[in-house]
């Protein structure tokens, strides 16, 4: 039972965390674009497998118990989508990089790209440190605290859910000029601290099932979402 409940208690810290964690965002002041043309992309931090959760499953009101059962069912969730996406080669990391890439490029800057993997331990927060150079006029950092599929309930359709996380920083003096989330596909969110993108009503799963019949469907459903979101995070720059 004692492992039951450290299992429980780390559910329930990391909903908590998520539940009342806040970033200050900041808007990024259109002089800037006189000063601002050469982006540094630095490596994206991304989950290690594709999330599928449910926003209010039914376990949770069931203690204990409830929790491991729902937590495990996550975890097989994010397997089986993990394997659907495999099928297709699908790497939603690469897809998001590239997307934003090409984002950026169309809000009129020059894109470069910051060579090797982000450190582990940066991967859902900013980087600590960027490299000095004179190539570049600032640096774009961002990572994804979300990537996947969501439901608001057990009994609702899956639809894709993407969060990022993103920082522009001056190369000159580390100043930083954009700061905000943006959220892809949150049902009824009431949330002012982030840009909402609205989800394609075309793209919902009724279940887990469905959600590993097609892996081409689920992979450019996630792709939807992709590039949603990193328009919207080039048009702040616009």
């Amino acid at each position: 039972m004692s492992s039951l409940l450290k299992v429980a208690a780390a559910i329930g810290l990391a909903l908590l965390v998520g539940a009342c964690g806040s970033m200050p965002s900041q808007r990024f002041e259109r002089s800037a674009r006189v000063v601002v043309r050469r982006v540094c992309l630095a490596p994206l931090g991304v989950p290690d497998r594709p999330q599928v959760t449910i926003m209010n499953p039914i376990g949770a009101g069931f203690g204990v118990v409830g929790n491991l059962i729902e937590s495990r069912r996550a975890a097989g969730a994010r397997q089986e989508v993990e394997a659907a996406l495999a099928k297709v080669g699908y790497d939603y990391g690469a897809a998001l990089t590239n997307a934003i890439s090409l984002a950026i490029k169309k809000a009129g800057f020059s894109v470069t790209r910051l060579d090797g993997p982000r450190p582990e331990k940066e991967r859902f927060r900013f980087l600590s440190l960027y490299p000095p150079t004179k190539r570049v006029d600032a640096f774009l950092d961002v990572y994804a605290e979300y990537v996947g599929f969501q439901a608001p309930q057990a009994s609702a359709d899956y639809r894709p859910r993407l969060e990022i996380i993103a920082r522009l920083v001056a190369a000159s003096d580390g100043k930083t000029l954009f700061q905000d989330r943006i959220v892809y596909g949150a049902p009824g969110t009431t949330d002012e601290d982030a840009i909402l993108v609205r989800a394609d009503d075309n793209f919902h799963f009724r279940d887990r099932a469905a959600l590993q019949a097609n892996p081409a469907t689920t992979a450019h459903a996630l792709q939807t979402a992709i590039d949603a979101v990193a328009w919207e995070l080039a048009k702040q720059f616009m």
